[in-house]
């Protein structure tokens, strides 16, 4: 997975806390009294709000049974808020790519690319004819006396 791949992600899990926390707002609802109706510690339910983890997709369907609020609604804000913010993931990969090549293409790096590939070729060429001396040894190397019959 990219860097920027993961980033689009993590940025998804906090966006999700953010709707939720406005939810709660809007409902005057505490996160605190979320979490004791989950069952779970009110410190590690901040964390997933704060998607330090990222809250698992059982809690977020509970949370949003527990606070009346429709979870497609939270995910399409989230992601509305994402897309504004990133992109569309078709437009990153193109950029990407275009960003990728461009660095390719202006890069003044020193390595000449004839070079390593007449050694890549000369190495190979090697290696055929080690191999293909190989199993004249293995031959030879079976007979007692070194190869005579």
């Amino acid at each position: 997975m990219s860097k920027n791949a993961s980033t689009r992600d993590s940025r998804f899990a906090q966006l999700i806390g953010l709707e939720l926390k406005a939810e709660f707002a809007r409902k005057e609802i505490s996160q605190g009294d979320v979490a004791d109706k989950l069952g779970h510690s009110r410190s590690g339910y901040s964390r997933w709000l704060n998607a330090k983890p990222s809250m698992p997709l059982e809690a977020f369907l509970n949370t949003c049974e527990i606070i009346g609020a429709d979870p497609r609604t939270i995910m399409n804000a989230a992601y509305g808020r994402l897309i504004d913010e990133m992109g569309h993931p078709q437009d990153r990969e193109h950029n990407a790519a275009d960003e990728a090549n461009g660095v390719l293409a202006s890069a003044d790096n020193g390595i000449d690319i004839d070079a390593w590939a007449n050694r890549i070729r000369a190495e190979d060429a090697l290696r055929e004819a080690a191999q293909s001396v190989e199993p004249e040894r293995e031959v030879r190397d079976s007979f007692p006396d070194g190869g005579s019959c």
